[in-house]
């Protein structure tokens, strides 16, 4: 007989939240944490399969069988211990990995009789139960090499790398031009959906760890390259993300009171608005507001519109809800916020009034064609389907890009689109000694996503460092050997 199946996860599907009647009124997390009773008794729903789908389908390969079975024993310090091995930020990741898409949820085979475990509100809950109580999982170091490398952008990904290369026994230095590390996750996701101080207290876990942080330094214009291998450096890692903000070309821009939703995001961070609501901010924001997009930024940016006092916000996204890349269960807590989503629609002209600013929107409704460049179905505009909404904000949410500044200043090898170009092989650029690897590879990615990639390429600078032929596959290392058995590694 196998274990008895159960199938419904504990709480609110799919996790518990606060109510939303309050929860617009501040910028505090929407999520709330399980308690130990609750949380032991979600993980005895864990089958422990021996081959584990959830492993297979995470990008760090976190050891979600480890970390259930160290619940189910109470062992709250010996479940932390296990996911920590491989993500270096695991209360941050619980919160903003889109479990239920296409990771570790979607693939528990609970799914076959009920509701997936819901791992990610067991990560989240080991993760602060070390926050809480001081237990602060610092993996072990590996004897020093000697070598010393710089991590170039200290987002998920240039921290992921740095983690993997300290515990390699490298010296390793993350250069990064905020005043604080953390990238788009500390810039750019408001605190509803991710807690800075959840933040702040993992990246100072990984400076106990031994990784240095050098910030306020923009490396291309303070400092070059060549600069920080002159300073002893042996290898560099670049990991700088994506910031170059996709264009949006239709008429009427120029209004007043349109604005990027990634610069309206990060500029809050940086204020730290969360934390003094009072603060002036650089934005007008009005009554009626529209966002343009359809990922996780247009979301945020609406549910941001909220808690700031609009009382109409609309999302508009050309394709369906099936094309939208934003988290769905994101795009629910937004409706449930007020925010109305439409789909099938673009704005292509905004008008404004006598002091500038924007009043109106021209908008037309489209249908889907066949599919583009990116797998997705072409939306193709109906003609005569034309209308006006009322609008005093708009905010532009459509996608970035890898952000250029380093390559083109470095005059380093890219792609088209502006992406670095690697060899697949060893994330080397056309420099030797330097590496890449994260959204200014790939382009704009999840968080987790992003972190798998720096992974690989620490590992390959790793072994670039102490002359190895071996190409050492991460993903067999924490699953086939971690388990003992063999699993077809997932496509990316």
């Amino acid at each position: 007989m196998g274990k008895q199946i159960i199938p419904k996860r504990v709480g609110p599907w799919p996790y518990p939240k606060k109510e939303k009647e309050r929860r617009t009124e501040s910028f505090e997390e929407v999520q709330l944490c399980y308690t130990e009773e609750e949380a032991i008794e979600e993980a005895n729903r864990c089958i422990l399969c021996p081959v584990p789908a959830c492993v297979r389908a995470c990008p760090v390969n976190s050891d979600v069988l480890g970390m259930m079975k160290s619940i189910q024993e109470r062992d709250f310090g010996g479940a932390l211990k296990k996911i920590r091995e491989t993500n270096c930020l695991p209360g941050s990741t619980a919160r903003v990995c889109p479990q239920l898409d296409d990771l570790c949820e979607a693939n528990c085979v609970l799914n076959k009789r009920g509701d997936p475990l819901s791992i990610g509100m067991l990560q989240r809950f080991v993760a602060d139960w070390g926050h809480e109580h001081g237990e602060l999982e610092i993996p072990e170091v590996a004897e020093s090499t000697g070598k010393r490398v710089a991590v170039v952008g200290g987002g998920p990904a240039g921290l992921a790398a740095a983690d993997l290369l300290v515990q390699s026994g490298h010296s390793v230095t993350v250069f990064d031009a905020h005043n604080k590390l953390g990238g788009t996750a500390m810039y750019g996701i408001p605190n509803f959906h991710l807690s800075k101080d959840v933040l702040d207290s993992e990246i100072e876990r990984l400076k106990d760890l031994g990784v240095e942080a050098r910030i306020n330094v923009k490396v291309g214009g303070q400092l070059s390259l060549e600069e920080i291998f002159d300073e002893g450096f042996d290898a560099i890692l670049i990991a700088t993300g994506a910031k170059n903000v996709t264009p949006f070309k239709v008429e009427g821009l120029d209004h007043k009171g349109i604005y990027d939703a990634y610069e309206f995001l990060i500029t809050l961070d940086e204020m730290e608005f969360y934390k003094h609501p009072d603060k002036e901010i650089p934005f007008q924001v009005g009554e009626k507001v529209l966002v343009v997009g359809g990922g996780d930024t247009a979301i945020d940016a609406a549910r941001t519109s909220v808690r700031l006092g609009a009382k109409e916000v609309t999302i508009m996204y050309r394709r369906s809800d099936k094309e939208m890349s934003a988290y769905r269960f994101g795009r629910e807590i937004a409706k449930e916020e007020g925010v109305k989503i439409e789909y099938l629609t673009v704005p292509v002209h905004f008008i404004g009034g006598k002091d500038g600013r924007v009043e109106k929107a021209e908008c037309v409704k489209m249908r889907l064609g066949e599919l583009d460049d990116s797998g997705r179905a072409r939306p193709i505009p109906i003609e005569g389907s034309n209308f006006t909404i009322d609008v005093d904000t708009v905010f532009i949410a459509i996608g970035r890009g890898p952000n250029t500044y380093l390559q083109e200043k470095e005059e380093i090898k890219m792609e088209k689109w502006g992406g670095i170009t690697i060899n697949p092989d060893t994330y080397e650029t056309s420099y030797s000694g330097i590496f890449a690897a994260g959204d200014v590879v790939t382009g704009e990615t999840l968080v987790i996503k992003a972190m798998g990639e720096a992974r690989k390429a620490a590992q390959r600078v790793h072994e670039y460092l102490i002359g190895s032929q071996e190409r050492l596959d991460l993903f067999q290392r924490y699953f086939t050997e971690r388990y003992g058995r063999k699993a077809v590694q997932p496509s990316r």
